[in-house]
């Protein structure tokens, strides 16, 4: 006798505003999938159900679509969900999956390339980065990232880089929660501390600023600083983003990966293993993050 494959759940990915609306949306998006497997409901009849096109489920079930709430309750009907409890989290998930994005407000400033970092790192548990030429931008004081993002668009408006500038400002506030805070690993080659941004003064504000957020954030901010010495292993040419997320059933690791022009996104669990042990391979040669102070200090006393 064949076993009975058990339904899948929602109720282990919690109701948490602070993560965000792409979250939810992305965490219930993969439950409905599940559910329609379970149900072995094909796309095609489960777009009849809600008079869509094949398309639209697929959209709905990677993420890319707003979720209607009348949709989704008659998607719950025809996959046989019947379970309240399930019914009353899926509910609360549709309303979170409504609510603006984190970039939202800087709509105008924020890249369609960017987004989907800024829109998913606040329920990160852990952040990965790796940055060779700049500060991180969760770490920039506003003088030094009005200076990189003038740099890189210098015939934009003023007010479009103050935009910008705001933006970048506010991403550093997920670390300061109180409830469960991402973690930010963040590496950073060595000669970002000797290639000038701005006045000499810019660069030594930015260094003050660091020390200030390593005592600030002690529990959720790790610098560490990748030296010349490393070789190989630093010889990466672009910035790596690597998120790890608390309910990883639900959201499996992003990698984000930028380039000049855009940026590319992985989340095949391959792809993310292997950038995963590129990175614990540059964590493990760059000096550990217990010398970070000594080493900032050592960088602020070359730009007095």
């Amino acid at each position: 006798m064949a076993a009975v494959r058990k339904a899948p759940s929602i109720l282990g990915f919690p109701h948490r505003p602070e993560w965000g609306a792409a979250a939810h949306r992305k965490a219930l998006a993969g439950h409905l999938r599940r559910c329609r497997d379970h149900a072995g409901i094909g796309t095609r009849q489960a777009a009849r159900c809600i008079g869509a096109s094949e398309s639209t489920i697929s959209r709905i079930e990677n993420g890319l679509a707003a979720l209607k709430e009348a949709e989704v309750e008659r998607l719950l009907d025809v996959y046989g969900v019947r379970d309240p409890q399930e019914r009353s989290r899926i509910q609360a998930l549709v309303h979170e999956a409504a609510q603006p994005e984190a970039w939202q407000p800087y709509a105008g400033a924020a890249p369609h390339t960017l987004r989907p970092l800024l829109a998913m790192e606040p329920a990160a548990r852990r952040i990965i980065s790796y940055e060779p030429q700049l500060v991180p931008g969760w770490l920039q004081t506003e003088e030094y990232a009005e200076i990189v993002i003038r740099a890189a668009h210098p015939t934009r408006p003023a007010r479009e880089i103050a935009e910008c500038v705001r933006l970048r400002m506010q991403r550093i506030e997920m670390l300061r929660r109180t409830e469960a805070p991402p973690v930010l690993l963040a590496v950073m080659d060595s000669e970002v501390f000797r290639r000038q941004v701005g006045t000499p003064g810019v660069m030594y504000r930015q260094i003050k600023h660091l020390l200030a957020l390593l005592e600030e954030l002690r529990y959720s901010l790790r610098l560490q600083i990748a030296p010349l010495s490393v070789g190989a292993a630093g010889a990466i040419g672009h910035p790596i983003v690597h998120l790890r997320f608390f309910t990883p059933e639900y959201l499996p690791d992003l990698l984000y990966l930028e380039q000049y022009e855009g940026a590319v996104y992985r989340e095949k669990p391959s792809e993310s293993e292997r950038y995963q042990a590129v990175l614990n391979n540059l964590c493990g040669v760059a000096c550990p993050a217990e010398q970070t102070p000594s080493l900032l200090q050592a960088a602020l006393a070359a730009w007095r």
